[in-house]
């Protein structure tokens, strides 16, 4: 039998047909004719909007029109200076881009949520130098790499005694080395990475997940470096988080290398995290992505995927969904996972429990990379990147019917290369054809810089947005987040309070 997830929705599109009779030829037209009809396609593009919906009120107007003067204003000066900041190298720009009273505002604006953000890199690399220092028992492999196991910089705890040869105690090389901390520092971000050609970057990228891995995962440090992320984003206004993770976090300790059967000691360890979050953000809310690497073979993702189905079923208010991840363009194709896939609906029968797609496909540059076919065949929720959703016209109209969500990743996909200039990026097209699309961050400890902010900052000058079209992207993390209807409706209710707060505050200390 065919799955329904096969079926659902492709005999039906939303076709908008439009027709517009000018009224001009180019001989005999009168100049009034010609911008009438002008002025008519304008006003068609913009019915298509994806915040065409949304409305303002008159506090709302107000700040619009500040705003967009402010970008009209920092567009030109960019312009004539022939050095526009989100077509440049991120890490030239930062300092620039903090020091604006546009950032300045858009810290403070409610942001919904980060629906895109991998637990391992989501924090502060001084937060996490810092405490692998002041940790006795965490060493780092410091010297040429192995390559057939370990690499520089790669951090580890062990007991006394027990270090494989090369690894050295953190506080003992910190106290050796002045030049230490900034060596290991350029090891675990891009904070360096000026000339991202010279490199491959996704080969420095998985780098830095197997050297900073084991210190996340520590049992007495994760729950920390955990909430020390959602008070960087709670202080940059994100109020809801959903983790891509491994369920059961591969939690280890000194006594116990790695068991990844203790899910139950994880959920404790998730639930003290909620509890230090709720201490910044009484109403923050905080989910789970379970996500496995694309590039293992069918038996194991079949098997992990049973596997999650018993956790969903166990705690079902944290684990909210499943994803593949890792390098799109050297994983196995979304393709070669479908037959696991397909099993869902056996399995949801079975269990009693459904088990949402959140799936990593698009993040690629190659034309035959047609992972997003499958994506959508199987029933994904939402798309985790789509940057190459663009070369595919039937599924463009097909996200857009079945109003799946994108999560776009503006600064990753810039540092990551797969675009320069952001005013280029396929997400601002998708937005005018009326794709709803959220903002996240996916690894900004890896990036080297912290919150949302950035990401709103780049967009909102690249893609010419409004006010109406950052409230809509930063409400659609909520009404597109893995929630509850009764969980949806209060964090829209508290963001909408927050939402008005914003407006109103940021007016009153606007410039006479």
């Amino acid at each position: 039998m065919c799955s329904k997830r096969l079926h659902s929705g492709l005999t039906a599109f939303i076709v908008l047909c439009l027709s517009i009779n000018p009224v001009f030829s180019q001989s005999n037209s009168t100049l009034q004719e010609y911008l009438s009809t002008r002025d008519s396609l304008l006003k068609v593009d913009s019915l298509l909007y994806f915040d065409r919906g949304e409305t303002l009120n008159e506090d709302e107007l107000r700040l619009e029109s500040y705003l967009t003067s402010l970008q009209r204003e920092m567009n030109g000066h960019y312009k004539a200076e022939h050095f526009f900041p989100p077509a440049r190298n991120f890490y030239v720009s930062k300092a620039h881009i903090e020091s604006t009273p546009l950032f300045k505002i858009l810290q403070k604006m409610p942001k919904g949520g980060a629906l895109h953000l991998h637990a391992s890199a989501m924090g502060d690399v001084d937060w996490i130098i810092d405490r692998a220092i002041e940790t006795e028992e965490m060493y780092v492999f410091w010297g040429d790499d192995d390559t057939d196991t370990y690499l520089t910089g790669q951090l580890h705890a062990f007991k006394e005694g027990q270090a494989p040869k090369g690894f050295h105690q953190v506080a003992k090389i910190n106290r050796e080395d002045p030049q230490f901390r900034g060596q290991l520092r350029s090891l675990i971000t891009f904070e360096n990475a000026m000339d991202q050609d010279s490199v491959d970057i996704w080969k420095e990228f998985q780098a830095v997940f197997q050297r900073i891995g084991r210190f996340v995962y520590y049992e007495p440090i994760f729950v920390d470096y955990i909430t020390n992320g959602l008070q960087i984003l709670v202080e940059d206004n994100v109020q809801h988080v959903e983790l891509r993770l491994p369920f059961q976090g591969n939690l280890y300790n000194l006594e116990n290398e790695r068991n990844p059967d203790r899910v139950d000691d994880f959920v404790v360890s998730m639930n003290a995290i909620l509890n230090n979050a709720r201490k910044l953000d009484p109403d923050l809310t905080l989910k789970i992505i379970h996500a496995e690497l694309r590039f293992k073979d069918q038996k194991t993702i079949r098997e992990d995927i049973q596997q999650t189905f018993e956790y969903r079923k166990q705690y079902p208010e944290w684990l909210r969904g499943y994803d593949l991840v890792a390098e799109e363009d050297n994983g196995h194709p979304t393709l070669f996972h479908a037959a696991n896939f397909l099993m869902l609906d056996s399995l949801e029968q079975a269990s009693g429990v459904e088990l949402p797609l959140y799936l990593h496909d698009g993040e690629s540059n190659w034309a035959s990379v047609d992972n997003l076919y499958d994506a959508v065949l199987l029933g994904t929720k939402r798309i985790g990147h789509g940057f190459n959703l663009f070369r595919f016209p039937s599924l463009l109209e097909l996200v857009k019917h079945k109003d799946i969500c994108v999560e776009v990743n503006p600064l990753s996909n810039q540092i990551l290369g797969y675009i320069r200039d952001l005013r280029n990026h396929p997400a601002s097209t998708y937005l005018r054809r009326g794709l709803n699309c959220v903002i996240s961050s996916d690894d900004p400890l890896i990036f080297d810089y912290r919150g949302l902010t950035y990401d709103y900052w780049a967009i909102f000058l690249a893609w010419e947005l409004d006010l109406s079209g950052l409230k809509k992207l930063s409400k659609n993390n909520l009404l597109y987040g893995a929630l509850t209807e009764e969980e949806r409706q209060k964090a829209l209710v508290v963001w909408e309070n927050r939402w008005q707060s914003f407006v109103k505050n940021t007016l009153e200390q606007l410039p006479e």
